[in-house]
């Protein structure tokens, strides 16, 4: 299903579902959350869950009348953190009773200690430099251009500040240019798409996301904070549910460079804060966000879900 333009892609879903006796409907975003649904509603799938990832304030009116009509027919709009579930509620106007949060949960696989080791030396950092790495698409509401100017005004003062820029996306070439023009390119290392994050994550002081419209939760603060570092990430979205500002990392305004630029400079003058803030990424880590934390709660709500399924079944016969 690549296009909205087949309806009859649904009813050959749907026909699958029937088929294959589904009990459970599990949708992700907003095209899966819209055909996912409707295919699950003419099977009769006895239980129907979306998944809301995001906040689309973009949205337009016809996508909110569809978001409504299918949430009637949704058991549980699952959010991954209390933003998104404001967004649901209040932007899109579903009910309270229809939503719950459960976090996102990342960490590095295992075997990761003996297979991802990547050395500094292999980006040409020496060990008293101070690394900071940014993971995230290439696109302009992931704020690189504000980064990059934060680092502008950080590396004047700071010689050996290193940024590494991971991820792909239209904007590749523009930012390229922009660092050039910036006369930073011996300090801001683009690294396209990567297998290894954890392996990078491995090898730097710090994390920054500078973020500048909508962030639903941030998987890639998640990842970071697992691998035990400060973290740096804007005031928006689910943000401030990962970032403890002074807690674990620091909280800045969206599209702030020089707020930005000063919590940088913060966490490179003080290593003291930079290691105690990492160990309590660390620890908010293992409490919320972990793996097998996000399954259990999936779990635990596909078990109410089908007990009530059953409980309303009987009461119907």
């Amino acid at each position: 299903m690549c296009s909205y333009h087949n309806p009859l892609k649904i009813i050959k879903l749907s026909r699958l579902l029937k088929q294959s006796k589904i009990d459970i409907i599990h949708t992700h975003g907003y095209f899966g959350g819209t055909f996912g649904r409707l295919a699950a509603i003419l099977a009769a799938t006895p239980i129907i869950i979306a998944h809301v990832h995001t906040q689309y304030y973009g949205f337009k009116i016809r996508n909110l009348l569809i978001e409504r009509i299918l949430s009637h027919f949704t058991d549980k709009i699952v959010c991954v953190s209390e933003a998104t579930r404001g967004f649901v509620e209040e932007f899109e106007g579903i009910s309270k009773e229809k939503t719950c949060v459960i976090y996102n949960g990342s960490g590095p696989r295992k075997g990761f200690d003996s297979q991802w080791k990547i050395s500094r030396d292999s980006f040409g950092f020496s060990n008293d430099e101070i690394v900071a790495v940014c993971v995230a698409s290439l696109v302009k509401h992931k704020g690189h251009r504000v980064l990059i100017d934060a680092i502008k005004i950080v590396s004047k003062k700071n010689k050996k500040l290193r940024l590494l820029i991971v991820g792909d996306g239209p904007l590749i070439n523009e930012l390229e240019t922009y660092v050039s023009d910036c006369r930073l390119s011996s300090n801001i290392f683009f690294t396209g798409l990567r297998k290894d994050v954890f392996a990078l994550l491995n090898l730097a002081d710090l994390f920054i996301l500078p973020s500048l419209e909508r962030e639903g939760l941030g998987i890639a603060l998640i990842e970071a904070m697992a691998m035990g570092l400060p973290v740096i990430g804007t005031s928006l979205g689910g943000i401030p549910e990962l970032i403890k500002d002074k807690g674990n990392g620091f909280l800045v305004s969206p599209g702030n460079s020089n707020e930005m630029a000063d919590a940088i400079q913060k966490l490179i003058v003080n290593t003291d804060a930079r290691k105690k803030m990492g160990m309590h990424a660390r620890e908010l880590y293992e409490e919320k966000f972990t793996v097998p934390k996000m399954l259990e709660n999936i779990e635990l709500l596909y078990r109410g879900l089908i007990k009530a399924d059953n409980i309303n079944a009987i009461k119907a016969i």
